[in-house]
This record gives C-alpha cells, structure tokens and sequence, in this order.
C-alpha cells in the first residue's frame, strides 16, 4: 500500500504541473526555439551581454488583479503554516535516544487538528484556486483531489493518535478545524 501511495503522489506532482501549462507550451516551445536560432546565426561570440532592467520584471505584477493577489497570499500563509509543521514534526526526534520514542506534537496549527501540514496543503491549493479566479478546472480538480486524499490520510493519522496516546486531546479534530 506504502508504493502505490509513493507512486500516485510522484504522479500527482509531476502531472498536475505539466496539465497547467497545456495553454501556454507551444509558445514556450515558439520562444525557445528562436533563442536557439538566434544562438546560432548571432553566435556566441556576438551575443550581447543580457542587461536586466528590474522595471521590466515588476511591470507584470502591476496587471494583477484582487483574485491573483488574494490567492498569492492564501498561498503564501498556507506555505509558511506547512513549513512550520513540518519543522515541528523535524524537531520531534532530533536526538539519536529518542529515535523510537513517539511524542505527541504541538505548537501552531498542532493545537487544532492532528494533521496541519494536511490542512496547510489544502489552503496552498484552495490559493491556487482563488488566483486561477475559480474559472479553471484542472486546478478544481487538484484541489478536490488534493482534499480528498488529504482527509482520507489525516484520518488514519488521527485514529492512530488515539490509539496510542491515551493524553490525546479528544477534541482536537483529524484536519479541518471543528469540522473533521
């Protein structure tokens, strides 16, 4: 069971970035293809050396709009909730005697439910899903996905808290806070 989990994650993260470039690869490919071309007539001796004017980096960012925006940051605190959670689960059993000891984690969204970096996750993709401005289906089905895979973890995460700690919080939740 622990392979095909394995194998559908690496599939899941390969694929789905790949299914949301379908709109833009021909002109990846286009412009690829002439930077090549023009290495080769220039040559390399003759290119000019790449100036980098920043204006031209930032320009982009002015045209977005509340939905880019507000889903960047959604994004961004769901990021830095995953991180932690899992610097937290890192630090549980950094010394060399307590390598088989279970703890019980605790400390920012561990407080709530037993699976944050689970609930992190979905918020990085329900950001995905504000900044894409709801309109785009491959990115609705990662995120029901996403969840749905999620939930399913974070409950066998959770019974198995319960089981083995008999000082677990009964009212911390499996995932989503108050909910499940």
């Amino acid at each position: 069971m622990h392979i095909l989990a394995y194998l559908t994650g690496y599939y899941f993260y390969v694929a789905v970035p790949l299914s949301l470039c379908h709109g833009c690869i021909v002109e990846v490919l286009n412009f690829t293809a002439d930077q090549v071309a023009e290495f080769y007539v220039i040559g390399q001796e003759r290119m000019s050396v790449i100036e980098h004017e920043f204006w031209g980096y930032l320009k982009p960012l002015t045209k977005l709009g509340w939905c880019e925006w507000a889903g960047a940051a959604i994004f961004l605190w769901g990021w830095i909730h995953q991180r932690n959670c899992h610097a937290i689960l890192g630090s549980l059993r950094q010394r060399k005697r307590d390598r088989d000891k279970h703890v019980t984690p605790t400390g920012d969204w561990f407080n709530y439910v037993s699976s944050p970096h689970y609930l992190a996750e979905m918020v990085i993709y329900a950001g995905l899903v504000i900044a894409s401005g709801g309109t785009d289906l491959t990115i609705w089905l990662a995120f029901a996905f996403t969840v749905a895979n999620l939930c399913f973890a974070a409950g066998e995460t959770h019974r198995w808290y319960l089981d083995k700690f008999e000082d677990y919080p009964r009212d911390r939740k499996a995932v989503i806070p108050l909910v499940y």
